[in-house]
């Protein structure tokens, strides 16, 4: 539960107020002290809130009257009354002059019938008793410390509810901004200091417009155009949603939904807004790729289907007198495509089956540079323009891996360097071993990688769109799966590339998994 303190300063400016309104009490009901005792929910007695005419020593007597105060806070006026008019069981204290105090009247401070404390008015020893009049003289007082402290009660609430949604608005997981009717910005939280890179301190009282800059795909400003505080309430409803791409300090675009809570005055003019920020990249980043996958994977697939169709309905058709020659390689080309489909779902297969789970791994001995002959061995057969060189430690140590799993890596990395050389040339297949891991590298003499498509070639569906790349068929799912494949066994992948000089891409794997 959040407890907010009372600030100093409505402490000061309670207790002055009391004071003020018991010292004209004291004087108008011709008193010598006086007591102004408000009820603790905490600590369930009255206390004392402010004091007349007594010292500390005199404060500390008047507690074991106020803690023989009935604590009935709806207690009605008239049995108040009752209570002043009978003596106390106390020794009431001395006055500051060394008086000894004993007629004694007490009132209730109420606000709407309901008591949040008391107010006690002393006279000197065998003074004259307080009349009826006296009492109706002191309900006016109460009045004036009842209203007092039910406004500094409230004005604590207030403050407590305010730090309470301050509180709330700053530790959310979600960028938070609010602004005023002028659109300058009056909070900003730290979600929002993460997710811009902005400071609080450098955003306070601009412009939201300049700061944030909400822009739709097209790159075009939102802000002008369909920010709701620019709109009546007739034209937009109190909740308004927007997407867009915002950018950060470093000026990286950030894909956000923005939430609009909007106050209206009674006129329909914003007041001012709340606006809930939602950094949706990884979202975006999704539906990029389904839309990716569904073209490639449709372009892929439409393919082996065409061919496989065409084949079929050709050898299906009943005036077709087709010699064993024909069937044969008819059937050939249907079943290499037949394999190619194959491999297409089993690599989305295998995808979907490394990103969510490394359990999947069947670890054992695996001999890489017995893996790298059989590999090199079979793909061979798909070219004569290119020569394989194998150079491998002859001592190089076995590692606990999957075999089938680290065949499908060199299978890719091999085949690739086959594809993307058209050309020929020489592919290089090097393993050694260095302290605590194991180093593989293929190396070809191909078309090369763009520097900036480096970055971003081991991701799901990624190909670039040079003309030589859209030449190779393929999804963009071998390297995702090599890099899955390899970080699974605890190890890296890299590259290394020159454009029109070719290619390197290097694995290691840790040791400290070999047996």
């Amino acid at each position: 539960m959040i407890q907010i303190p009372r600030t100093k300063l409505e402490q000061v400016n309670l207790e002055a107020t009391l004071e003020l309104v018991l010292k004209n009490a004291v004087k108008a009901l011709k008193g010598s002290a006086g007591v102004v005792a408000m009820w603790s929910e905490a600590e369930q007695r009255f206390v004392v809130g402010a004091s007349y005419g007594l010292d500390s020593k005199a404060l500390a007597q008047i507690q074991p009257l106020l803690d023989e105060a009935i604590p009935d806070l709806s207690m009605s006026k008239e049995s108040y009354n009752l209570l002043s008019e009978l003596s106390p069981g106390t020794t009431l204290p001395l006055s500051n002059q060394g008086t000894r105090q004993d007629p004694i009247v007490t009132l209730p401070l109420q606000i709407a019938d309901k008591s949040v404390g008391l107010i006690y008015v002393l006279r000197p020893f065998k003074a004259k008793a307080f009349s009826k009049k006296n009492r109706d003289m002191l309900a006016a007082f109460a009045e004036q410390a009842a209203i007092a402290v039910q406004n500094a009660r409230l004005a604590h609430l207030l403050a407590a509810e305010k730090h309470r949604v301050e509180l709330i608005l700053e530790t959310s997981a979600e960028g938070i901004v609010s602004i005023n009717g002028q659109r300058r910005i009056t909070g900003f939280n730290m979600a929002m200091e993460r997710l811009t890179g902005k400071s609080r301190e450098g955003v306070l009282g601009k412009e939201c417009f300049r700061v944030l800059n909400l822009r739709n795909r097209q790159g075009q400003s939102l802000c002008n155009t369909q920010c709701p505080i620019l709109m009546n309430s007739e034209q937009s409803s109190q909740t308004f949603e927007l997407e867009g791409t915002i950018q950060t300090i470093e000026g990286n675009d950030v894909d956000v939904a923005m939430t609009y809570s909007v106050v209206y005055s009674l006129e329909g003019k914003p007041i001012n807004a709340v606006i809930n920020v939602r950094d949706i990249s990884k979202l975006r980043e999704v539906e990029n790729l389904r839309e990716t996958f569904l073209s490639m994977l449709g372009h892929e697939l439409q393919t082996p289907l065409s061919i496989i169709k065409g084949y079929a309905s050709t050898l299906a058709q009943r005036n077709g007198n087709w010699g064993s020659e024909i069937l044969r390689d008819s059937l050939q080309v249907i079943e290499a495509e037949s394999d190619r489909l194959g491999r297409i779902v089993n690599k989305l297969l295998l995808a979907a089956r490394i990103s969510t789970d490394t359990s999947v791994l069947a670890k054992e001995e695996v001999q890489l540079s017995s893996l790298v002959e059989k590999v090199v061995s079979r793909l061979q057969t798909m070219t004569d323009i290119h020569k394989f060189e194998i150079d491998c430690e002859p001592d190089l140590p076995p590692i606990l891996a999957d075999p089938a799993l680290m065949e499908e890596v060199l299978t890719n990395l091999i085949d690739n360097a086959i594809k993307y050389s058209p050309k020929g040339g020489k592919i290089n297949i090097t393993g050694e071993s260095s302290v605590g891991k194991i180093k593989v590298t293929v190396a070809d003499e191909g078309i090369g990688i763009l520097g900036e498509d480096m970055e971003r070639i081991f991701e799901r569906f990624q190909r670039t769109d040079r003309s030589e790349v859209k030449k190779v068929k393929g999804i963009g799912l071998g390297l995702y799966i090599c890099k899955s494949i390899i970080e699974a066994h605890g190890g890296r992948i890299e590259v290394a590339s020159k454009l029109g000089k070719g290619s390197q891409f290097t694995f290691t794997l840790p040791l400290e998994q070999s047996t």
